[in-house]
Order: structure tokens, then sequence, then C-alpha cells
């Protein structure tokens, strides 16, 4: 499909307007204000499967190279959960190929890169890559938002290999670098348990201070609250309580075990 047709077709859909300002800019070489168009377009769905995918194809590749490396990283990165999945780990490599300038960009699409490699078990090839990024991202100084992209791929191989201290670390780092807000209640819930179960079975995290004082801890205060008793009385030296809440934590496995052991 030609670009001049592919436009005429999504002029003609559900978003027309925003095609007609992306048409504008594009005809005219605007390439800084297409880009924020795109951008913007991308991530605000709902997009129909296979779409973004064509878009990509059809249109993006035309002027890619005047994007700038963090912008198609972005853009990329959204594409990406459009593909099959079959195809999705060659097609962040090959857009990493066109980032290797920019190193919060090559941090961004490498991370997912490992976190789709850790999905397929790649387990083996995570290790040298968590190295590798940890140098780009120690070079860049300050914090940036790209730290966040790191580590929450570093405290995902840290839960796989059952590294409860470097997991807990590691999860508090990432949720320093994001706004919890843009998290779903379900995968707030998710973080606050593993990151609270951690805290319990981790052999070097000696204060649970930084944990308790932390908002996300909220999302496991009606989902599971015996866990958060249970953190608060650890904290505290409360033995009483631990034996108060032993038949709710004992049914949880990992727990369990470290009982045992």
């Amino acid at each position: 499909m030609s670009i001049q047709n592919y436009l005429t077709q999504q002029k003609a859909g559900e978003r027309s307007q925003e095609w007609v300002v992306i048409e504008d800019f594009y005809n005219k070489k605007l390439w800084h204000q297409v880009t924020m168009a795109i951008l913007k377009y991308v991530k605000v769905g709902p997009h129909k499967s296979g779409s973004l995918t064509e878009l990509y194809k059809v249109f993006i590749t035309d002027f890619d190279h005047r994007i700038s490396p963090l912008a198609l990283s972005s853009i990329g990165l959204c594409v990406s959960e459009d593909v099959p999945v079959t195809q999705r780990l060659e097609f962040l490599e090959s857009l990493l190929k066109k980032v290797t300038s920019h190193t919060e960009a090559k941090i961004k699409i490498m991370s997912k890169i490992g976190s789709l490699k850790i999905d397929h078990g790649q387990i083996d090839e995570i290790e040298d890559m968590i190295k590798n990024l940890e140098s780009l991202v120690d070079s860049l100084g300050e914090v940036t938002p790209v730290h966040g992209c790191f580590y929450e791929l570093s405290a995902k191989y840290y839960k796989v290999k059952g590294d409860y201290n470097n997991f807990y670390r590691d999860s508090l780092r990432y949720l320093g670098c994001i706004d919890i807000d843009e998290l779903t209640a379900k995968q707030q819930q998710e973080h606050a348990f593993h990151i609270a179960l951690s805290a319990l079975l981790g052999d070097k995290v000696y204060n649970f201070g930084e944990l308790l004082a932390h908002p996300l801890l909220d999302a496991l205060k009606v989902a599971c609250p015996w866990i958060v008793e249970l953190l608060l009385a650890f904290n505290r030296g409360d033995m009483d309580k631990l034996e108060e809440l032993q038949p709710q934590w004992t049914q949880q496995p990992d727990l369990a075990r470290n009982e045992v052991a």
C-alpha cells in the first residue's frame, strides 16, 4: 500500500481528525510535529489488531531516520505490543539497530528485549544483558525515566531467580522511577504483594520502613491485609501478632517453605 492510499484510508476512519493533522504535518515535512502526533496516536487506544504494525511498516518507516531516537523507541515499543508474539523479538532487535547512537533509547529497547527473553525462558542470556545495561544506566549520571525500564527488567530477572534481596531492592528502585497511578489496580496489588513477600524472605532486608511508607502498600490493605499486618508485626518484633497470623502466612507456599527451612 502506498503512503497516500494509507493516509486516505486512515482519514476515513474513526480518528479522522487526527490523521488530517498528521497528513498536513507530513506533507509539510514538519518532522517533529508529525512525530509528536504519531506518539500521541499510538499511546491512545483502542487500536484494532494489526493496525499499529501496519502504521509502522507503511508510514513510519518512510521517515523514521528523521525521528529522534528516543521518540522512535517510544513509538516502537507501543507498536511492538501489536506485533505477533513470534515476531516481536525480531522487531525489537531491528528497532534497536536504529537507535544505537542514543543511550536512553537503547536502554528502553534492550530492557524490553530482556523482558521478552525472560518470558521465553531464555534466562541464561539475561545476566550479561543486565550488566551491560547497568553500565549504560550508570553512564547517564542522573536518574532519568529510562532507569525505570532497567529496574523493571532487573527486578523481573531476580524474581525468576528467586533472589529476594535484589528483587526487593530493584523493585523499590523501579517504583521510585514511575508514577504508580499509571499502574492498574491489579498491577499495584501484584507489585505490592511480591515486594512484601521478598521483604519477609530476603535475608539481607533488615528494615521494612521504606516499603511500609510507600503508597503502593495501600493496594494490599484491602486485597491481602494479613501480609501488611505481618510486615508491621515483623518490623516491631511483635511475636504475639506473628503467632496470631500463622494460619494465614503458612498458607503462602514461599513463607511456609521458609518456616520449614
